[in-house]
């Protein structure tokens, strides 16, 4: 009787391992677009803050 229910468990976790194996192996890496993020909340501070730095650095760097 335990080498039935210890068969059983083991066909049960090796179906569960290839369930899973398959669902990973199926996902693709998210790919972070920086287009996407840029602009997505053109009004909020922290964007107008960083438009102001990158402007800044700009003239600086157009100085030199």
């Amino acid at each position: 009787m335990k080498t039935n229910n210890v068969e059983e468990r083991l066909t049960r976790i090796e179906r569960e391992f290839d369930n899973l194996k398959h669902e990973v192996l199926g996902l693709k890496p998210h790919v972070k677009e920086w287009r996407n993020t840029v602009g997505a909340i053109p009004g909020d501070e922290l964007s107008r803050h960083a438009e102001k730095l990158g402007r800044d650095w700009r003239d600086q760097a157009n100085k030199d």
